[in-house]
């Protein structure tokens, strides 16, 4: 509530009743003070620069009070924000926008204008894009701050809009041209990328117009797929809102345009601007646009959460550990590791079929169902735990399992022969506990038993890749990696979104910011020495080569711990 209390201070708006709008002034000098400086800065010079244009608004040093008499906040629904002119010189207007939170623009240019400046007094969206040789796509997407102003040339295509969910604010426009003109944002085209057209318009660039706003239709571009993504979901926010108010007059159907949104026939279009942008490592090759898809992707997600909740028709979780086994776990144990259990059970000589396992974070169990059916392991002899009971409710289908914490252990219930943890499942819990909860592991195991699992080492983020496929291309996991230090300890963090096609629907899903501790590659043999008291031994969890004690890393970035209890 701190902005939106801090923008009505600025306007002294009421959000739900707009002070009485003035009618275009006529006369310059009828004009507010800073509006008169740049009406006549325009009188002045007919040929600007869009910088110089900027730099006047700039200079103007515009008050938000003195915009006041046009705001228009309480403008139809089915305009897509308030829009009001002030003054209109022989080649120029100024105009004032009312932007109420979830207010959009289209995508559009400004007809006829040549130059102009856009200022903004509230937490504005603002988005440019690339157009040309019949193709559309997003160039940038930014936050703007109160004050900020850009400027506005012939070519720039554009969107600006209010993302908040609480804030009022207002926006200055000044439009012009060299020569006079009856209407300088005459002739704009909005671009509707739902059906790939571009409508002729003379007034506001609003979602959904009557067909008898529109002057005439053009054939539009082809959009890449976060930019059409975008323009799906700011056209169903502003249909849903005409549609509340029985106001849509445009000859759109909401629920058609919302399967359009869903429908899994645009996955083709994501896999390949993703194959286009990414190199064979699943590294992304284009740092904007994959921030522009990823903050595409993460409002469709929003977006589909409400309506799917309106539905009641929420997911259930076995579609997310579908998703966990076919991107993440099938991957990584057909890739490394099936090749370090055997290997551990060849250099250890371990016969699964006589040892009793315990699995420390199971997840959905497939790991653990490969132990038994391939490995020998009998089934009543292996029990997996995991801290999440969605999670051991999946694997139940597959082994003995239940919620369980590692730090609650106990040596007195059951001891065992080899606990294993695998994909990095111990980096996941507070740094301060991970000594201790490698000692409860170590406390069940017994005398001679052993511990294998896999880690990733400081610089792992230089091998994780940003695009992950299930092998049916069905399935896509995108991961924003970075390093970040906290307290002097050092994480991996990933930003992870996820898209699925379910049956005929694209389903989208944001699953937030995961972190994983990063220690020291001798701190964790160090930890795992003085637990099990015994050999220790630290393999590249890929090559399998040993790594030597003065190592900080390894090729794959990936670890393999074979530790050994002490028989005394």
């Amino acid at each position: 509530m701190f902005i939106f209390s801090h923008i009505l201070s600025q306007t002294q708006l009421s959000p739900m009743k707009t002070a009485t709008s003035k009618q275009p002034i006529s006369d310059i000098t009828e004009l507010p003070y800073s509006l008169k400086y740049i009406a006549e800065k325009l009188e002045q010079n007919r040929h600007l620069k869009p910088s110089e244009m900027r730099k006047i608004i700039l200079e103007a040093d515009v008050k938000v009070e003195e915009l006041k008499p046009w705001a228009d906040f309480d403008h139809p629904i089915q305009d897509s924000y308030g829009r009001k002119l002030v003054y209109k010189g022989d080649n120029f207007e100024i105009m004032v926008m009312s932007w109420r939170p979830g207010d959009f623009s289209t995508i559009h240019d400004h007809g006829n204008t040549q130059w102009g400046a856009v200022q903004v007094f509230g937490p504005a969206e603002h988005a440019t894009f690339r157009y040309g040789e019949g193709k559309i796509s997003t160039l940038a997407r930014w936050r703007m701050k109160s004050g900020d102003a850009v400027g506005v040339h012939h070519s720039l295509v554009h969107q600006m809009g209010n993302p908040t969910h609480d804030s009022f604010f207002l926006s200055l426009h000044i439009y012009g041209e060299p020569g006079d003109i009856n209407n300088v944002t005459g002739d704009a085209r909005v671009f509707d990328l739902e059906n790939q057209t571009i409508q002729r318009v003379d007034g506001g660039v609003f979602f959904a117009l009557p067909l008898d706003e529109v002057k005439r239709f053009e054939e539009g571009p082809q959009p890449d797929f976060p930019t059409r993504l975008r323009h799906m979901i700011e056209l169903i926010r502003r249909l849903r809102k005409m549609e509340n108010q029985k106001a849509n007059k445009s000859g759109k159907n909401l629920q058609d345009v919302i399967a359009d949104f869903m429908s899994v026939d645009h996955l083709r279009y994501l896999i390949h601007d993703l194959k286009e942008h990414t190199d064979e490592k699943g590294h992304h090759t284009h740092s904007s646009f994959w921030k522009i898809l990823n903050w595409e992707l993460k409002e469709a997600a929003r977006l589909q959460n409400e309506l799917l909740s309106e539905q009641n028709n929420q997911d259930s979780f076995h579609k997310y550990a579908a998703l966990y086994d076919e991107v993440i776990c099938q991957p990584c144990l057909d890739k490394f590791m099936k090749g370090y259990l055997d290997f551990f059970a060849e250099t250890e000589k371990i016969d699964f079929s006589n040892q009793s396992v315990i699995s420390v974070g199971c997840g959905t169990g497939l790991v653990e169902s490969y132990m038994i059916e391939e490995l020998g392991v009998p089934y009543e002899q292996l029990f997996g735990m995991d801290i999440s009971a969605a999670m051991v409710a999946e694997a139940q289908k597959r082994i003995q399992a239940d919620v369980g914490d590692v730090l609650t252990l106990d040596p007195s219930i059951q001891m065992w022969d080899i606990a294993f943890s695998g994909l990095n499942v111990f980096q996941y819990l507070d740094p301060k506990k991970l000594p201790e909860a490698i000692q409860k592991t170590a406390d069940i195991i017994k005398p001679g038993g052993y511990f294998i699992g896999d880690f990733i080492t400081t610089d792992h983020v230089r091998w994780y890749p940003n695009v992950m496929f299930s092998k049916d291309k069905k399935t896509i996991s995108l991961r924003t990696p970075e390093l970040i230090e906290e307290e002097g300890l050092m994480y991996q963090r990933s930003e992870i979104t996820n898209i699925q096609a379910q049956g005929e629907t694209l389903r989208i899903t944001y699953a937030g910011k995961h972190k994983r501790y990063l220690p020291p590659v001798n701190r964790m043999r160090a930890y795992f020495e003085k637990a099990f008291g015994g050999k220790v031994e630290l393999y590249d969890a890929i090559s399998l080569k040993p790594i030597p004690e003065w190592a900080d890393s390894c090729e794959s970035t990936r670890y393999l711990v074979i530790a050994q209890k002490g028989t005394k």
